[in-house]
């Protein structure tokens, strides 16, 4: 977002800022938001409450839903919504602390004498997973975290991000009769919406079975209560949606692999140029406690340069990041599968099982 713009510092002025570059001591009973974001900022009460978060993203960038003009606004809106607050508190129950580094991997880690110079954002979710892991209460839906509200039907202005600009037919937004204009004004436990990630917390609070989640929205000055009826496995996204995030590397199966996507113009110095996808592979897993993922890829035949054109019957993917979260969501470890590659100007078919 760079330097911060005239309007952006006077919207900010009346707040105590305060910068976080390293996530070691933040308290997880109090300070939650999408980890994965490469920018996010909490405006919250000092009782712990906290009224709002910005800084969404998704497959498009990691600033397509920043800006400096959209930032300002919800520090000018949130000024209502503290003073509103301040008449009637209601503090958050409060809870022992849970600092990051109290997560069990990264208090392991520490306890063997690695050096933790820096936690970053993500790695609360690496820890979070990684822990879960271990006592085998893992599930791949548990990789959908704060849900894109396209998962509801719904597109939101990137300036005033609490204003519908689009409804998906036969959504859940659409059923319960939001239409583009439309402002959301709360979602579930989300007491008043002001930006994305406002929406995307009530849905990441949501269930992720069937249930039915309270929305009010205001329309031509009235507002209005309804409800989006959510189906059993809705937060379950497009593995090119999920691409992005940073877990994805961490899924399994996985494919063992990895390279740069080739655009369309090596494609065709290739003569592929009637691929959707190729990919050149850099690198084959070869080290730490994932190398059985390359060793069994590697074993099939593949080797480095080849160049991968489809995985497991599938060729239209978008770049290799979604080949990697399409074999971890969709796929089973232990499944025979196939790798096709592009070697000295024909295909051919490499077959191994998939490991974990």
């Amino acid at each position: 977002m760079g330097r911060a713009s005239a309007e952006l510092a006077a919207a900010a002025a009346p707040y105590v800022a305060v910068r976080v570059t390293d996530m070691s001591n933040v308290d997880l009973n109090v300070i939650r938001f999408d980890f994965d974001l490469t920018f996010a900022a909490v405006l919250m009460h000092a009782d712990g409450t906290i009224y709002h978060r910005y800084g969404s993203r998704g497959a498009e960038g990691a600033d397509h839903y920043l800006s400096q003009s959209s930032l300002a606004a919800l520090l000018r809106d949130a000024l209502p919504d503290h003073r509103a607050y301040d008449k009637a508190p209601s503090p958050p129950k409060k809870r022992p602390p849970q600092p990051v580094l109290e997560l069990p991997v990264l208090k392991r880690q520490v306890a063997a004498g690695q050096r933790l110079d820096c936690v970053h954002c993500h790695t609360i979710n690496d820890a979070t997973f990684a822990d879960a892991f271990d006592r085998k209460t893992w599930r791949r839906d548990d990789a959908y975290v704060f849900p894109d509200p396209a998962q509801v039907g719904l597109a939101l202005d990137r300036e005033s991000q609490a204003k519908v600009t689009a409804v998906t037919a036969g959504s859940p937004a659409a059923t319960a009769g939001l239409r583009a204009g439309d402002e959301v004004i709360s979602l579930g436990v989300q007491r008043r919406v002001r930006t994305q990630s406002d929406v995307q917390w009530a849905l990441h609070e949501a269930p992720f079975g069937a249930n039915r989640l309270p929305v009010r929205f205001a329309r031509d000055g009235k507002e209005h209560d309804a409800t989006f009826a959510l189906a059993n496995g809705w937060k379950r996204c497009a593995p090119e949606q999920y691409s992005w995030r940073p877990f994805q590397w961490n899924l399994t199966p996985s494919c063992g692999f990895g390279g740069p996507s080739l655009d369309a113009a090596a494609r065709a110095k290739l003569g592929l140029q009637q691929a959707p996808f190729a990919m050149r592979v850099q690198y084959v897993v070869d080290w730490g406690e994932r190398a059985a993922r390359g060793h069994a890829a590697a074993a099939a035949g593949l080797k480095k340069g080849d160049i991968v054109v489809g995985f497991a019957g599938k060729r239209d993917f978008v770049d290799f990041q979604h080949l990697h979260a399409w074999v971890g969501l969709t796929l089973t470890a232990g499944v025979e599968t196939e790798i096709v590659v592009w070697r000295q100007g024909k295909e051919q078919v490499l077959r191994y099982r998939l490991p974990e």
